[in-house]
Protein backbone atom coordinates (compact mmCIF):
# COMPACT_ATOMS: atom_id res chain seq x y z
CA UNK A 1 0.00 0.00 0.00
CA UNK A 2 1.18 3.29 -0.53
CA UNK A 3 2.54 5.87 2.17
CA UNK A 4 0.18 8.57 1.70
CA UNK A 5 0.12 11.57 4.14
CA UNK A 6 -3.75 12.36 4.52
CA UNK A 7 -3.15 15.13 6.54
CA UNK A 8 -2.95 17.07 3.16
CA UNK A 9 -5.81 15.62 1.61
CA UNK A 10 -7.83 18.82 0.54
CA UNK A 11 -11.91 16.62 1.49
CA UNK A 12 -10.40 17.29 5.16
CA UNK A 13 -13.13 19.00 6.82
CA UNK A 14 -15.47 18.64 3.91
CA UNK A 15 -18.44 17.52 3.67
CA UNK A 16 -18.19 13.36 3.59
CA UNK A 17 -21.35 13.14 2.06
CA UNK A 18 -20.16 15.13 -1.09
CA UNK A 19 -17.65 12.23 -1.87
CA UNK A 20 -19.83 9.33 -1.56
CA UNK A 21 -23.43 11.15 -3.45
CA UNK A 22 -26.08 8.86 -4.48
CA UNK A 23 -28.63 9.16 -7.42
CA UNK A 24 -28.43 11.08 -10.57
CA UNK A 25 -30.28 13.80 -10.71
CA UNK A 26 -28.99 17.22 -11.61
CA UNK A 27 -27.79 18.08 -7.44
CA UNK A 28 -26.12 14.94 -7.07
CA UNK A 29 -24.07 15.11 -10.32
CA UNK A 30 -23.09 18.90 -9.64
CA UNK A 31 -21.75 17.59 -6.29
CA UNK A 32 -19.93 14.58 -7.89
CA UNK A 33 -17.80 17.37 -10.34
CA UNK A 34 -17.52 19.38 -7.26
CA UNK A 35 -15.59 16.41 -5.63
CA UNK A 36 -13.71 15.67 -8.73
CA UNK A 37 -12.76 19.19 -9.02
CA UNK A 38 -11.09 19.36 -5.39
CA UNK A 39 -9.44 15.94 -5.95
CA UNK A 40 -7.92 16.91 -9.23
CA UNK A 41 -5.97 20.01 -7.68
CA UNK A 42 -5.08 17.56 -4.46
CA UNK A 43 -1.53 17.29 -3.43
CA UNK A 44 -2.27 13.48 -2.60
CA UNK A 45 -4.46 12.69 -5.67
CA UNK A 46 -2.22 10.15 -7.09
CA UNK A 47 -2.01 7.99 -3.82
CA UNK A 48 -5.15 8.50 -3.12
CA UNK A 49 -6.08 6.76 -6.24
CA UNK A 50 -3.75 4.43 -6.03
CA UNK A 51 -4.48 3.23 -2.22
CA UNK A 52 -8.02 2.87 -3.58
CA UNK A 53 -7.02 0.64 -5.91
CA UNK A 54 -5.25 -1.48 -4.01
CA UNK A 55 -8.09 -1.52 -1.62
CA UNK A 56 -10.42 -2.23 -4.29
CA UNK A 57 -8.34 -4.84 -6.32
CA UNK A 58 -10.55 -7.71 -6.93
CA UNK A 59 -13.69 -5.95 -6.37
CA UNK A 60 -16.43 -5.70 -8.95
CA UNK A 61 -17.60 -2.58 -10.27
CA UNK A 62 -20.64 -2.68 -7.11
CA UNK A 63 -17.87 -2.89 -4.23
CA UNK A 64 -16.24 -0.22 -5.27
CA UNK A 65 -17.95 3.39 -3.42
CA UNK A 66 -17.47 7.05 -3.69
CA UNK A 67 -14.91 9.75 -5.28
CA UNK A 68 -11.20 8.88 -4.60
CA UNK A 69 -8.23 10.14 -7.06
CA UNK A 70 -11.00 12.01 -8.84
CA UNK A 71 -12.66 9.09 -10.05
CA UNK A 72 -15.99 7.58 -9.49
CA UNK A 73 -16.11 3.97 -8.80
CA UNK A 74 -16.73 3.10 -11.84
CA UNK A 75 -13.97 4.55 -13.64
CA UNK A 76 -11.88 2.91 -11.36
CA UNK A 77 -13.31 -0.44 -12.27
CA UNK A 78 -12.81 0.59 -16.02
CA UNK A 79 -9.41 1.40 -14.94
CA UNK A 80 -8.28 -1.78 -12.99
CA UNK A 81 -9.55 -3.83 -16.23
CA UNK A 82 -6.98 -1.77 -18.42
CA UNK A 83 -4.00 -2.39 -15.82
CA UNK A 84 -1.54 -5.46 -16.40
CA UNK A 85 -2.82 -8.50 -14.58
CA UNK A 86 -6.57 -7.29 -14.85
CA UNK A 87 -8.72 -10.64 -14.89
CA UNK A 88 -10.88 -10.28 -18.08
CA UNK A 89 -14.56 -9.12 -17.25
CA UNK A 90 -17.37 -12.65 -16.41
CA UNK A 91 -19.56 -12.68 -18.91
CA UNK A 92 -23.23 -13.00 -17.42
CA UNK A 93 -25.00 -16.41 -18.84
CA UNK A 94 -27.68 -15.46 -20.88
Amino acid sequence: MTDVDWTKALCLGCERELWFVEGNDSTANADRRAAKQTCLICPIRSGCLDSAMAEESGRGESGRYGIRGALSGKQRYALSQRLPGAQPKQQRAA
